[in-house]
């Protein structure tokens, strides 16, 4: 999946590890917040975030029925878009028992760094 992720100049970019709260799953977290979700047809494989005037999360998963027959480029995986802007940012961290962030101004890879002050 391409990122369509638009970063303003002097911004930092990065990954983030995500534990959910209760033993719960993406699965999970989508199947109580996303009205037309089904865990038969869908299968969530990645979720964006963007707080900023608004909250919004966008969930995006696999449609298991229409992976065959698709018109979509065979090395693509076809998914379906999913938009929450109803959930504030205190409802959404209810879901998440902790988080590791690693950000970079992108002059360096994160893969080439090493720590050097053990």
């Amino acid at each position: 999946m391409d990122q369509e992720l638009n970063f303003i100049p002097e911004a930092l970019s990065g990954m983030i590890s995500v534990k959910f709260a209760n033993d719960q799953s993406l699965e999970d977290f989508c199947t109580a917040n996303i009205l037309d979700y089904n865990r038969d047809r869908f299968e969530a494989v990645a979720i964006r975030i963007f707080l900023g005037d608004e909250t919004i999360i966008t969930v995006y998963a696999v449609d298991k029925m229409r992976q065959e027959n698709s018109t979509i480029n065979p090395a693509k995986i076809p998914v379906k878009k999913f938009k929450i802007s109803t959930m504030n940012i205190n409802e959404l961290f209810s879901y998440i028992s902790g988080f590791n962030c690693t950000l970079s101004t992108g002059n360096y890879s994160l893969e080439d760094i090493e720590v050097i002050n053990k």
